[in-house]
């Protein structure tokens, strides 16, 4: 196992750290499955912060478009790409995000109160909100209760009360919201992610598979979609868009407000499991190492949280503000890959072979050849990804390494479970190509040079499924 790091040696994180932490990456690159998202802000624009990032364990950078403007996103996708030109890039579409007004506003816990304009930025009408339903302002802080409606007037009663900043979130868990999905600066923004070349855009407030299907009629084949989960409507409509999507997000906070918190572990678990039995990409998401947005170590409850998520099956983490934000980005990623890799339990879900046993048939195969021959790695020969997909989803105990002569193809399946990929050219000759393939992966130090690995690729056609499984000993 890996040593505790001192709090002198990571506060030199993004200085001088190329030597250090480069073999501690390699390192991590080859045995933790679980893939790192990180989100970009004030505390880690930096490039050489973002270098460092990358050298700490991040696999995927996060743009969340809620404060920056479309052609903020843009220049921000750029410099990413610029300066670290390996990693994916996901663009985070605010969506529909429902907040209060511009003043400040005291709700008195027993009182009846009028719901004005001045106190929400929207119009409540518009919600489609009956008497009876529950309004959660601050993210559920405040809690108010719909007694009335008559003409224009809304009136409620204040479940529960407290001071109410500008611009906080706004929930109806009982409502059945209906409010645009996508708004102008939505599009300017999935415009941004297409234009720059993100590997993926994560769509908010969900409610059914329509807006995916929307999404990917403007975006065509490339970002790929994210579905993030955080409304009860989502969770009534899981299963459809999971398979509509290419990857669901639990995103906790929303749904932690739309639902009754003892609800939470349960849902983040059926959005695990069904991400598992469709074969998408499944992030965990909102507050999993919180306390280091100012602190140098994790709460044990958060290690606990993470742990979960990762023995839930979970694909990828993702850390929020405390990267964004917070004091030692790095520390925190560099304490979330440990936390991952000492919680993983390779090849313990097989939901997408047991409920697919024809698409995954030889995705399948391969992982079991490689358990039986005792292989630690897999080659993947593959042009898309699709073959490093599919075997993803089956979930082997070795690693994927995913070898393809894109390097687009290259920074989207590093947010899949288990893949590392590999740049290196095809030759037409399959010999030669397994050849090369192999060479380059001992050259990264991802295999040694008399190591056994078990080989997937397709003979009939380069640019096909794979169908074709042998054992390679140089």
């Amino acid at each position: 196992m890996l040593q505790p790091l001192s709090g002198d040696w990571l506060a030199s994180s993004a200085k001088g750290m190329g030597a250090k932490i480069g073999a501690l990456h390699l390192w991590w690159r080859c045995m933790r499955s679980t893939k790192i998202v990180a989100t970009v802000g004030p505390a880690s624009r930096d490039a050489e912060m973002l270098r460092g990032l990358e050298e700490a364990g991040v696999d995927t950078f996060r743009i969340n478009c809620s404060y920056l403007e479309s052609h903020e996103v843009l220049e921000l996708i750029h410099h990413i790409r610029e300066t670290t030109p390996n990693v994916g890039v996901l663009v985070d579409v605010q969506g529909p995000k429902l907040r209060t007004g511009e003043v400040p506003y005291t709700f008195v816990e027993g009182t009846e109160i009028e719901l004005t304009s001045e106190m929400f930025g929207f119009d409540l009408h518009e919600i489609g909100i009956q008497s009876g339903e529950r309004v959660l302002v601050a993210d559920g802080q405040i809690e108010l209760w719909i007694t009335s409606i008559r003409g224009g007037d809304i009136s409620a009663r204040v479940l529960v009360g407290g001071e109410c900043a500008p611009h906080r979130g706004v929930n109806f868990p009982d409502t059945d919201v209906k409010v645009s999905a996508l708004n102008e600066k939505d599009y300017g923004d999935i415009a941004a992610a297409k234009q720059g070349g993100a590997e993926w855009i994560a769509l908010s407030f969900v409610r059914d598979a329509a807006i995916i299907e929307e999404v990917r009629n403007i975006v065509g084949d490339e970002p790929r979609i994210i579905a993030k989960i955080e409304r009860r409507q989502a969770l009534m409509n899981l299963d459809a868009i999971t398979r509509a999507a290419d990857g669901v997000m639990a995103a906790r906070g929303d749904l932690g407000a739309e639902l009754s918190f003892e609800e939470v572990p349960n849902m983040q678990q059926r959005i695990a499991e069904v991400a598992m039995i469709e074969g998408k990409v499944s992030i965990c998401a909102t507050e999993m190492l919180e306390s280091m947005r100012t602190s140098h170590r994790p709460t044990r409850a958060e290690v606990a949280d993470v742990a979960g998520a990762v023995r839930q099956g979970f694909g990828a983490v993702m850390l929020s503000a405390e990267t964004a934000t917070g004091y030692d980005p790095i520390n925190a990623v560099t304490a979330m890959a440990r936390i991952c890799e000492a919680n993983e339990n390779h090849g313990g879900h097989k939901a997408f072979a047991d409920a697919h046993p024809t698409e995954s048939a030889v995705g399948a195969a391969t992982a079991a050849l490689a358990q039986r021959t005792g292989a630690a790695s897999i080659i993947a020969l593959t042009y898309s990804g699709f073959s490093s997909e599919i075997l993803s989803a089956c979930r082997p105990s070795a690693q994927i390494i995913a070898a393809t002569p894109s390097h687009d193809v290259a920074r989207r399946l590093r947010l899949y479970w288990g893949v590392t990929p590999l740049v290196c050219p095809r030759d037409s000759n399959m010999t030669k190509a397994v050849d090369d393939a192999f060479e380059a992966s001992v050259d990264e130090g991802l295999v040694q040079s008399n190591e056994l690995v078990v080989v997937c690729a397709s003979r009939e056609n380069m640019r096909s499924t794979a169908d074709t499984i042998w054992v390679h000993n140089a």
